[in-house]
C-alpha cells in the first residue's frame, strides 16, 4: 500500500471483492450442462484448427488454501456462535481450467478437495456440539466447484456476456465466501450488460446453491446443498454517472416455501421473501473525504418485515485511513443476510459480529495503514453495540452494551507472486450479567497460494 493508505471504504469493500476471485477470475457452469455447452461450441460453423487453438490457449490455474482458527470458550454461546471453543486446521486444493475464446464461447471447470488435519479435540467443550470442531474449516471431501459455459457477444452489437452453470457470484445480496478453505458456488444463469453509459446491469437466475461441504455435509440447513423448487431471481445495477458518486441497487425475489438456508441469523425463512439493497458512496472532489449511506429491506410472507440502514464517513489522516459508521436494524426481525456463505456483504462494520440482528445498533471506528510495506495492510476496528429488548427477543441474540475490538492483518507477499497471508483476530465482551464468562477471543490465520 506504500506510504499512504487508500480510503477505508476501499479497504472494506473493494478489497473483499478481490479476495473472493480466487486468483483465476472464472465464471462457471454446472456439471449437468457441461456436455451441452461443449456441443454448442462444436456445432458452430468454424474450422477445427480454431477449436484446437482455443483449447491450447486455455489457462490452467489453481490455489492451495489453508486455514487455522482458534476460539476461546464463552458461556455466551448464542452470541459467540460457531466460532466458540474452536481449534481447527483445514486445507483445500483447487485446480481449474478455462479455454480461450472460441467465437465468443469459453468453457471452464474447477475442482476442489478439502483436508482436515484433525487437530480438534472432539471431546472438549461438552456443552457445545462437536467439541472444538468448526466444521466450516475441517471439510474432507471433493467436489466440482466450478463448471460453466460463457458467451460474450460481439462488442459492436452489444456489451453483453452470458454465463450458465456452476459459478461464483459477487453482489450485495448474493455472494460466495472465501473465508475458509472449501468454497461454495451457485448453479445459475448470469447475464451481464454494459450498454448503458456509466452503468452495469447483472441479471441472476439461481437454481441451486452448492454449499462448501459436499459429502462432509451433516444434512443440516446450513450445510446441505439447496435445490430450489422455484429459481431465485435478482437484478443488480451499478451506476457512476455523477462524478465521485457510486450507486448500487439490487433486488432479490425468493418464492420458495422451504428454507433457503441463510446463516447466520437463523431466520430459516420458512416462506417466500424479497430483499432490497441501495448503497451510495460519494467522494468529494479534490478531497480525501467521502461519505456513504445504505438501506436494506426484507419483506416476508410468513413473518414480520424488517430492514436496516447505515451511514458512514471516511477520510485519510497522515496516511491512515479512518472511517466512522453507524447502522440500525428494525426491532421486528433480523435481516436474512447475503445469500451464500457470506453473512452480509457491504458491511460498514469491520467486526466478526454481524450488523444484521433485530434491534441492533452498531457504532464503529475503523483505521487502516500499510506502514510503508507494499502489499501489506493493517485494519484496526472498534465496534460498540446497543440492542432493544424487542430486538433481543426477536433475534435470539443479546449484544446490548457489548463491544468488539478487531485487528485484521493482510499481506500479499510481493517476493512470491500469488502468496497471500491474513490474520484476523477479535476480542468481544458481550456484557451479559446472567453468565460468568461473557467474553470471547478468536483468531483465524489464512495462508493461500494461487498459481
Amino acid at each position: 500500500m506504500g506510504k499512504s493508505c487508500p480510503p477505508i471504504d476501499y479497504q472494506l469493500s473493494n478489497k473483499l471483492k478481490i479476495r473472493t476471485d480466487l486468483g483465476f477470475e472464472m465464471k462457471t457452469m454446472s456439471k449437468n450442462v457441461l456436455a451441452v455447452a461443449a456441443l454448442s461450441a462444436l456445432a458452430t460453423n468454424v474450422h477445427a484448427d480454431s477449436l484446437r487453438d482455443a483449447i491450447a490457449s486455455g489457462n490452467v490455474s489453481g490455489e492451495l488454501r489453508n486455514t487455522y482458527a482458534h476460539g476461546s470458550y464463552s458461556a455466551a454461546a448464542d452470541e459467540a456462535g460457531a466460532l466458540n471453543n474452536s481449534h481447527v486446521l483445514g486445507s483445500a486444493l483447487v485446480l481449474g481450467y478455462e479455454t480461450g475464446s472460441y467465437h465468443g464461447f469459453k468453457i471452464g471447470t474447477a475442482f476442489q478437495k478439502g483436508h482436515d488435519w484433525g487437530i480438534q479435540d472432539e471431546d472438549s467443550g461438552t456443552t457445545l456440539s462437536g467439541g472444538e470442531n468448526d466444521e466450516r474449516a475441517t471439510i474432507d471431501s471433493a467436489a466440482l466447484y466450478l463448471g460453466y459455459l460463457e458467451y460474450s457477444f460481439d462488442r459492436e452489437l452489444t456489451d453483453t456476456r452470458l454465463s450458465y452453470g456452476r459459478q461464483r457470484i459477487v453482489s450485495p445480496l448474493i455472494m460466495n465466501s472465501g473465508a475458509f478453505p472449501m468454497q461454495d458456488s451457485f448453479d445459475a444463469l448470469v447475464v451481464e450488460n454494459g450498454d448503458l453509459q456509466n452503468t452495469s446491469l447483472e441479471f441472476m437466475r439461481i437454481e441451486r446453491w452448492v454449499m462448501r461441504y459436499g459429502s462432509s455435509s451433516s444434512g443440516s440447513l446450513t450445510q446441505e446443498d439447496k435445490d430450489y423448487d422455484e429459481p431465485i431471481y435478482s437484478l443488480y445495477a451499478v451506476n457512476n454517472s455523477i462524478e465521485g458518486l457510486n450507486v448500487e441497487a439490487q433486488w432479490l425475489v425468493n418464492d420458495n416455501n422451504d428454507p433457503v438456508g441463510d446463516p447466520p441469523t437463523a431466520v430459516t425463512t420458512t416462506g417466500p421473501y424479497e430483499t432490497g439493497f441501495l448503497g451510495l458512496d460519494y467522494r468529494f472532489p479534490n478531497s480525501k473525504w467521502g461519505v456513504g449511506a445504505k438501506v436494506l429491506t426484507a419483506n416476508y410472507d410468513n413473518q414480520p418485515d424488517t430492514g436496516y440502514w447505515g451511514v458512514k464517513a471516511n477520510t485519510e489522516m497522515a496516511g491512515v485511513g479512518v472511517q466512522v459508521a453507524y447502522t440500525s436494524v428494525k426491532d421486528d426481525a433480523s435481516f436474512p443476510g447475503t445469500l451464500g456463505h457470506v453473512p452480509i456483504f457491504r458491511s460498514y462494520d469491520p467486526a466478526l459480529t454481524h450488523e444484521i440482528f433485530a434491534g441492533l445498533e452498531t457504532t464503529s471506528l475503523t483505521m487502516a495503514h500499510g506502514f510503508g510495506l507494499e502489499g501489506f495492510e493493517a485494519v484496526l476496528g472498534y465496534s460498540a453495540w446497543q440492542q432493544s429488548e424487542a430486538g433481543i427477543e426477536n433475534s435470539g441474540k443479546d449484544y446490548d452494551g457489548g463491544y468488539e475490538v478487531s485487528l485484521d492483518l493482510i499481506y500479499d507477499v510481493q517476493s512470491v507472486p500469488g502468496l497471500h497471508a491474513r490474520v484476523k483476530s477479535s476480542y468481544m465482551d458481550f456484557d451479559q450479567a446472567s453468565v460468568s464468562n461473557d467474553d470471547f477471543a478468536y483468531m483465524r490465520l489464512s495462508l493461500n497460494y494461487a498459481f
